[in-house]
């Protein structure tokens, strides 16, 4: 894995993780139907029902799968996910594993059958790319970019000052929220690092939004932090009549919105 992808997914871990900690929602006792298209024997699949707006598995959101911000554990059913039989007990959380980006619980045994599921989700969906934007529709959403990059020599001895222009833009559904967000982000940014991960067996969910029991917690040698530094946060004013050349989604997405634009940098030894 290269350096510019490691320090994107150690950005999004922390904005995800840790910067929009305040956006955590809850909700209790959520009925779970069988998806019998989904299962076959030695894994049957159960699917959380929710009302929710915006969906809790909408894109970029899922279940929060870390039991608190800086942990390197799996929820379980002693932190805030827990699974209740028939019987409304908890249901022992060795005996299934959680899809957190889909919310679904899968057992392999057919005699264990799952009633209610009481989880933590992200309201906020975060995403990478500016298409995702237009697929996620349900607001709020942030959208995080690394724009541009150069490497430079230390002034003295070896190594290399590696900085980085990052941008995040804000999508809300009123000023309100666009305000909240757009202030809990900077203050998470100014004069903050987040931990430079080397990520050697994968992220810490799976292709199938499990727990990645390969996972590995390993930061890169020689430079443990990201830092950042000059961050600025601006309210982005969008003409709905003429938009830009860069604006591309609907009007109405792009109403109350905002950017942080801020360098993230690091020291690259020899």
């Amino acid at each position: 894995m290269k350096a510019l992808r490691k320090e994107d997914l150690s950005l999004h871990h922390y904005i995800k993780n840790n910067a929009l900690q305040d956006f955590i929602e809850e909700e209790k006792n959520r009925p779970l139907s069988y998806v019998a298209e989904e299962s076959s024997p030695g894994s049957y699949v159960y699917q959380a029902q929710s009302d929710m707006v915006p969906s809790p598995t909408s894109k970029g959101r899922g279940w929060v799968y870390l039991d608190t911000p800086t942990s390197t554990v799996e929820q379980t059913s002693s932190g805030t996910i827990a699974v209740y039989d028939g019987e409304n007990d908890i249901i022992d959380s060795l005996n299934y594993n959680i899809d957190y980006i889909d919310g679904r619980i899968i057992l392999s045994d057919s005699g264990i059958i799952p009633y209610r599921v009481t989880y933590k989700w992200h309201y906020v969906s975060l995403v990478d790319e500016w298409k995702d934007v237009q697929e996620v529709s349900e607001l709020p959403i942030v959208v995080i970019g690394i724009s541009k990059f150069h490497k430079e020599g230390f002034q003295l001895g070896g190594g290399k000052y590696i900085p980085r222009q990052a941008d995040i833009n804000i999508f809300a559904s009123n000023g309100a929220e666009r305000d909240d967000i757009t202030e809990t982000l900077y203050d998470t940014l100014y004069q903050k690092s987040c931990l430079y991960q080397s990520f050697p067996k994968g992220s810490m969910l799976d292709w199938d939004g499990t727990w990645n029991n390969n996972y590995e917690y390993a930061t890169v040698s020689g430079s443990r932090s990201l830092k950042f530094g000059n961050v600025i946060a601006t309210t982005v004013r969008v003409a709905t009549a003429t938009p830009s050349l860069d604006v591309t989604i609907l009007s109405d997405i792009n109403r109350y919105r905002s950017k942080i634009s801020f360098d993230m940098f690091y020291w690259q030894e020899v």
